[in-house]
């Protein structure tokens, strides 16, 4: 009996443990099932709504080239070979592109952007180039009169709001006055050509902006000028103020300031062999010009520097220079022969009577 007992005890040890009926969902490829669902085949709806990889295709095997087709691969130089282009001398880069099967005059860009020095306490411009005419505008035609009496309006307002007014808010400028800054604009005019005449560096930075070197310095540089200004035709007035910051919303104010000026002066510009280019030393010139200074009036040792020009459209273009040269002796006899050799007025009118007779007879 004890050993019947063992063996149904051993049975009940060894047979499974009953559970609960479940049902398990089968994820297998029905190629018969294609076009029932095309956009579930393709790709194009999710197969598992959990994932974000919408590239679960059904057939994974068959769109395995259109994914291939989507990478495309970019031959990208290597930094080294970057930065050894960048220390190559033209000559060099220009053999390197025909190494390379490229021709450089035809295929490859030159260089078009100019560097200039960044400074904070000038521009390299000038804000507002407008300059009110002088005589107002005929009353024949209505809009262009109506538009130059607009413009005046906002150009005295501007002057005044984005002007005087916010100059005289800086520390240092609480009396700025348009009508005495005058004769320090013309002592700054006179002193900036006197440096400029002398190559003196220091003496042009300390008259003139960074943007009125660029362009006057080369005038010196391979050549010479002659500046004497001889009297003041009519006494010098304020025609604009403005003042702006720089960089926008920064703080950083600078002023500019166009004065009209009506000088008698003798200019001349020689070349680097002596040649003269523009103006003469013995004659002088009745000049009118719109000469803009600048100040950094951010910081209160702020100094005002001769800073450009403004050329208004309506004012005279000017005439251009006659260069003339000394005749030698051999030109003196060339010129003497050939005036010589041409025939007096009075033989051609004789001729002419003689000939108009003959006919007549």
């Amino acid at each position: 009996m004890l050993g019947r007992a063992c063996h149904q005890l051993g049975r009940a040890i060894l047979a499974p443990a009953q559970v609960a009926a479940c049902t398990t969902q089968m994820a297998s490829v029905h190629h018969h099932k294609e076009a029932e669902d095309m956009k579930r085949f393709t790709g194009v709806t999710r197969s598992n709504k959990a994932k974000a990889n919408r590239n679960t295709h059904v057939n994974e095997k068959m769109f395995r080239r259109m994914r291939g087709r989507k990478t495309l691969l970019i031959e990208l130089p290597e930094d080294s070979a970057r930065e050894k282009e960048a220390e190559m001398s033209p000559g060099e880069m220009r053999t390197e592109l025909l190494k390379r099967g490229l021709n450089p005059y035809k295929e490859a860009a030159p260089r078009v952007w100019n560097e200039a020095q960044v400074t904070f306490q000038s521009i390299y411009g000038i804000a507002d180039p407008y300059v009110p005419p002088e005589t107002p505008g005929s009353f024949t035609d209505v809009n262009n009169k109506f538009d130059e009496v607009k413009q005046r309006m906002q150009h005295k307002f501007y002057n005044w709001r984005m002007g005087t007014n916010r100059i005289r808010k800086k520390q240092g400028f609480e009396k700025f006055d348009v009508k005495t800054f005058t004769e320090k604009a013309e002592d700054i005019y006179v002193q900036a050509h006197n440096a400029l005449q002398a190559r003196d560096r220091q003496g042009m930075h300390k008259y003139i902006t960074e943007y009125a070197f660029a362009k006057m310095w080369p005038d010196v540089e391979n050549g010479s000028v002659r500046f004497e200004l001889l009297e003041v035709l009519e006494p010098s007035r304020v025609v604009a103020v403005r003042c702006f910051d720089n960089p926008p919303k920064s703080g950083n104010d600078i002023a500019q300031i166009t004065v009209r000026m009506h000088t008698r002066q003798k200019l001349a510009i020689y070349d680097r062999f002596g040649g003269l280019l523009l103006g003469s030393e013995q004659e002088a010139k009745d000049v009118v010009e719109y000469v803009v200074f600048e100040n950094h009036i951010a910081v209160v040792d702020g100094e005002w520097r001769l800073h450009g020009k403004i050329y208004p459209r309506w004012i005279e273009p000017k005439q251009g220079m006659n260069i003339t040269r000394e005749l030698s002796a051999e030109d003196l006899d060339r010129i003497s022969s050939e005036a010589k050799t041409l025939p007096l007025r009075t033989t051609e009118k004789l001729e002419e009577l003689k000939k108009a007779k003959e006919s007549d007879e």
